[in-house]
């Protein structure tokens, strides 16, 4: 079966703080239905894995309003418009922990939510990070850093601590973080 939709136009939907919604009119290859999909277009994001010099993985603690919990996540944040995202990813380590790192290597990206969503995660992985300086929170933001060995990275994980996909995401491209035997 063909599963190609063909794109028929598009409309401007509402904006929001960090979306902008459009309508992209759709047809759907299996029965010729017409559909008026929505997107959510955004700019990409950026997730860092960072160790410091003394091998503690740094994550945050921060509240998030769509499920009005705290959750543990890894530094992270948008690309801000004409940004390199590696830029990005210094720029939220620096801004979230006061941490800046040496080493630099990229991990790849997942796509936010490719079910309704246009953006790209791109993850980072920073080595030898150090405290250079003050956090600088936004005012949407309150977060406490937490320095974690590998095995409490575990504990946390295998708790279900880390509820964020996109940090999820991050961390198991560079750790093993259930020691699964099938």
């Amino acid at each position: 079966m063909k599963l190609e939709w063909e794109l028929l136009g598009t409309k401007d939907g509402p904006s929001f703080r960090i979306f902008k919604a459009r309508y992209d009119i759709i047809r759907n290859p299996r029965n010729g239905t017409e559909l008026d999909a929505v997107v959510l277009e955004s700019n990409d994001a950026v997730n860092v894995v960072a160790i410091t010099t003394d091998q503690k993985v740094l994550c945050i603690r921060q509240y998030r309003f769509g499920i009005r919990k705290n959750t543990v996540e890894v530094p992270g944040g948008f690309v801000d418009k004409g940004e390199y995202h590696k830029d990005a990813a210094m720029r939220e380590l620096r801004e979230e922990t006061g941490y800046a790192a040496s080493n630099w290597q990229y991990l790849g990206f997942v796509y936010g939510n490719p079910a309704f969503m246009d953006n790209k995660i791109h993850h980072w992985l920073a080595t030898d990070a150090k405290q250079t300086t003050e956090v600088e929170l936004d005012d949407g933001e309150a977060i406490e850093i937490l320095e974690l060995s590998f095995d409490e990275l575990k504990t946390y994980a295998k708790e279900g601590a880390f509820s964020h996909p996109h940090a999820v995401s991050a961390l198991v491209r560079v750790f093993n973080l259930w020691d699964v035997e099938l």
